[in-house]
C-alpha cells in the first residue's frame, strides 16, 4: 500500500500463504527460522522455497542465532531483512550490518503484556542503543510466558499501546516503527489510532490454525488498514 500504513504478515510457513499476503496487498511476509519456542519455526531448508520465490519482500526472524549461522542464513536465503527477536548485542548488529550492507536489520522490542509493569527507562535506552547500532526498523511486540517458557512474539497478546506511543514520542525514532502483538482485524483500527505506526505486523490474528493463514481475515485486515491509510492522507 503506497503512502499508507505498511503490513507485514508474519509466521508464514508456506509459499501459498506468502502469495496470499502479496495478492491481498501486504508489503512483506515474515518467516521464523530455527527458533525453538515458535510453532511456526522453519528450518533453513524449509525456508528456502519462500525466499527463493519472494512474491513480496521476505523477512527472516531469528532468535539468539550464532553469528556464523546468521551469516549463512543471509547468504542462503537472501532475505530483504533479518529481524532479531529478544535482546540483541549491538556489536553483533554492527558486525552483521558491515558484512551485509544490502540486507536490512530489524529489531523487535518485546514489552510485557498489557497490564504488567514496564521499566520505561530500560526500554528507552534499549531502543536508543539499537538505533545507534544502525537497525533499519523497530518492531514493538509482546513477550509472555507460555507453559513455563518465555515466548518472544506470536503470543496473540497485546502490549500497552500507550507505552509504545510514549516510547515513540520520547525517542523520536529516525527509523520506521512497527506495531505487533495481539493485533487482529477486530482491533487493528484502535491500534493504529493509539500509536500511528509506520506499519502493522501480525501473525496469529490472521490465522485459521497455527502456521496457516485465513484468507478472509487477511482480506478484512487489509481493507481496514487501507481505510485508515486513506483517512491519514486526508488529514495530511
Amino acid at each position: 500500500m503506497k503512502n499508507g500504513y505498511k503490513v507485514k504478515i508474519c509466521g508464514t510457513t508456506n509459499l501459498e500463504d506468502a502469495r496470499l499476503a502479496a495478492d491481498e496487498g501486504a508489503n512483506f511476509f515474515g518467516a521464523v527460522v530455527e527458533t525453538d519456542f515458535s510453532p511456526r519455526s522453519l528450518s533453513l531448508d524449509q525456508a528456502k522455497p519462500l525466499f527463493s520465490a519472494q512474491p513480496i519482500p521476505g523477512v527472516a526472524l531469528i532468535f539468539n542465532m550464532a553469528e556464523k549461522r546468521a551469516a549463512q542464513l543471509i547468504q542462503e536465503l537472501n532475505p530483504f531483512a533479518v529481524q532479531f527477536l529478544g535482546e540483541t548485542d549491538t556489536l553483533f548488529i554492527r558486525r552483521l550490518k558491515k558484512a551485509f550492507p544490502s540486507t536490512e536489520l530489524w529489531q523487535s522490542v518485546h514489552l510485557p503484556e498489557a497490564g504488567k509493569h514496564v521499566d520505561f527507562a530500560h526500554f528507552k535506552k534499549a531502543v536508543e542503543d539499537y538505533i545507534e547500532a544502525g537497525v533499519n526498523a523497530l518492531i514493538f511486540d509482546t513477550a509472555a510466558v507460555f507453559q513455563g517458557k518465555m515466548k518472544f512474539g506470536g503470543t496473540g497478546l497485546m502490549c500497552d499501546w500507550n507505552i509504545v506511543k510514549k516510547l515513540m514520542d520520547a525517542v523520536r525514532s529516525p527509523v520506521p516503527v512497527w506495531l505487533a502483538g495481539g493485533i487482529s482485524p477486530e482491533n487493528v483500527g484502535p491500534a493504529i489510532d493509539a500509536t500511528d505506526p509506520y506499519g502493522i505486523d501480525l501473525c496469529s490474528g490472521v490465522e485459521a490454525i497455527p502456521g496457516k493463514k485465513d484468507p478472509l481475515k487477511i482480506s478484512s485486515l487489509i481493507s481496514i488498514i487501507r481505510e485508515k491509510s486513506a483517512n491519514r492522507r486526508k488529514l495530511t
